[in-house]
């Protein structure tokens, strides 16, 4: 988030404008300035003396979480989201690697932190936020350690001095299969990309950016912060109803926003968002974090109009490329060419570059790139081409660049699959998860490469159907794409009622494996007692 020097410097630019919406409550720039001086105070007073200092929050999306991240980058203390919807195993990971000295929670999020044993007895100053989920709420601390935003707000706003640490900046992977990782760097990429993005695609302080993911995802801090960095709006938007979201879009001017594939098909899904091509001002739409089908894309162009970019980014890569709606209309399974400052590679199994067309793992070099993870090594590889020598991150992404030098992903390794080992999938699970949505009998689906017992590698197909009614032939068609895609691997087909996604996007890998294997125990107990029966008849 932005600093208090820079939001004074909006408030006496423009110090009626509006910077932050959420629902129906407005701040002004001069109204941020003043709660993000005192939330910056009371925190200065009330911080532990422990350093180096790093602040984690647990909340839902809030003009006082906002105002919190505003005042923890205005002391220098590193502000990162914990995923409110994992597990308390998934928790304690995540908060073990990055060692707090501040909790920020709302009560309805309070208790996930608790139960992952944190903060218990140690010295960590605990924030409570009201949160969008309840409005009232004591006014004073709820234990010993713990302050209220209100409690903060009261402080008459004083001279700050930033914690003397070096700068580290964090963010976590998305965990969607286990315990997140820690992703750590030492500089700071973020004034660069934002002239490149500026220069790109001319945003400026008259865009209201609308923000449908949850802010402990480093997307949505990521994309807020371009926004107010210029002096423009931010309106919190809920990510589950499409109706409010098309609402807003219109009644608050939103020009810009990142939308997730599921939350994108929801919206384009509701009749609300019928006629947003003609009474709307949305001029970039944003998405990424899973492949897009053609169904959302066109969908996307018709009620929206060419607006929709799509981008290809990794938590520890940054923004990595990006194509815009005319390209994308003709080239849907493309995620674009490589941002300013990014080079993409496609390597073979002993780690040299592909030529164009052949498919390979995914190897980026970047001023974005990260520097370490807490808990693990990462793939580092020093490559030279094209007459230069950089430092590649080997991703678990597969994929193939086509002769325009755009990418094409198969698989993402923050999917339901993802690149094994040394080499890349043999199968373009994207291209098949396209085709199959394109059935008229499926609703939603994901595809999984498993090493089932006594099975050995499977592809396993998760689909959904559009009705109990068109189970049996939908099981059907999606079988036979899966045989035609790929014939080298075995299938299955598993019927479930529905697939599970996070609120940043991402298929939960775990939660779907659990539920696939499950179903497929089932049947296979099933298969067993019907041929024991035949037997014994």
């Amino acid at each position: 988030m932005i600093k208090l020097d820079d939001i004074r410097k909006h408030a006496a630019r423009r110090p009626d404008h509006v910077a932050v919406v959420d629902r129906d409550f407005r701040l002004t720039w001069t109204e941020l300035a003043e709660q993000v001086a005192r939330v910056a105070t009371g925190l200065a007073d009330h911080l532990p003396a422990e350093r180096p200092a790093r602040a984690a929050f647990m909340s839902c999306n809030s003009w006082e979480l906002v105002v919190v991240m505003a005042a923890c980058a205005t002391l220098g203390v590193p502000c990162i989201g914990l995923d409110y919807t994992t597990t308390p195993e998934a928790t304690a990971g995540a908060l073990e690697q990055l060692q707090p000295t501040v909790l920020i929670s709302t009560p309805l999020r309070r208790p996930l932190l608790e139960q992952s044993g944190w903060p218990g007895a140690r010295d960590v100053l605990s924030i409570h936020l009201a949160g969008p989920e309840n409005d009232d709420y004591d006014t004073g601390p709820a234990a010993p350690g713990a302050v209220c935003f209100q409690a903060l707000a009261a402080y008459e706003p004083a001279p700050t001095t930033p914690v003397e640490q070096p700068f580290t900046a964090f963010s976590f992977t998305s965990g969607t299969s286990g315990i997140p990782k820690l992703v750590i760097r030492n500089s700071s990429f973020e004034a660069r990309r934002l002239s490149d993005l500026v220069d790109q695609y001319s945003f400026d302080e008259d865009d209201v950016h609308m923000v449908t993911v949850p802010l402990y995802h480093s997307s949505g801090p990521g994309w807020a912060r371009i926004f107010l960095s210029l002096g423009g709006s931010v309106v919190l938007s809920p990510y589950e109803d499409a109706e409010k979201m098309a609402e807003l879009i219109v009644a608050e001017g939103v020009s810009t926003t990142l939308m997730v594939p599921p939350v994108l098909n929801r919206l384009v899904s509701h009749p609300a968002s019928e006629h947003l091509h003609r009474t709307s001002r949305l001029r970039f739409l944003l998405s990424g974090g899973r492949h897009l089908n053609r169904w959302v894309i066109n969908q996307t162009w018709d009620r929206l109009g060419p607006v929709l970019h799509l981008y290809y980014g990794t938590t520890e890569t940054g923004l990595n490329t990006m194509i815009g709606p005319e390209e994308l209309h003709v080239a849907p399974a493309r995620s674009g060419r490589p941002m300013p400052g990014s080079t993409i590679l496609v390597l073979d199994p002993e780690h040299r570059p592909l030529p164009k067309g052949q498919l390979g793992r995914i190897a980026i070099a970047s001023y974005q790139l990260m520097d370490s993870y807490a808990s693990a090594e990462p793939d580092f590889l020093m490559i030279e081409h094209a007459g230069r020598t950089q430092k590649y991150l080997l991703t678990g992404d597969s994929g193939v660049m086509d002769e325009g030098g755009r990418i094409e992903l198969s698989a993402r390794n923050d999917g339901v699959t993802k690149a094994e080992g040394r080499h890349p999938l043999d199968v373009n699970i994207f291209a098949l998860e396209d085709e199959l949505t394109g059935l008229p009998c499926v609703r939603e689906t994901a595809v999984l490469k498993v090493d089932l017992p006594d099975e050995g590698p499977t592809l396993v197909a998760a689909f959904a159907p559009v009705s109990p009614e068109r189970e049996a032939s939908g099981s059907r068609a999606v079988l036979a794409a899966c045989l035609r895609r790929a014939p080298q691997l075995p299938a299955r087909v598993v019927t479930v009622p529905e697939i599970p996604y996070s609120p940043t996007g991402k298929v939960r890998t775990a939660q779907l494996l659990s539920t696939v294997l499950d179903l497929i125990g089932q049947e296979n107990a099933a298969s067993a007692a019907d041929r024991m029966e035949l037997a014994t008849a």
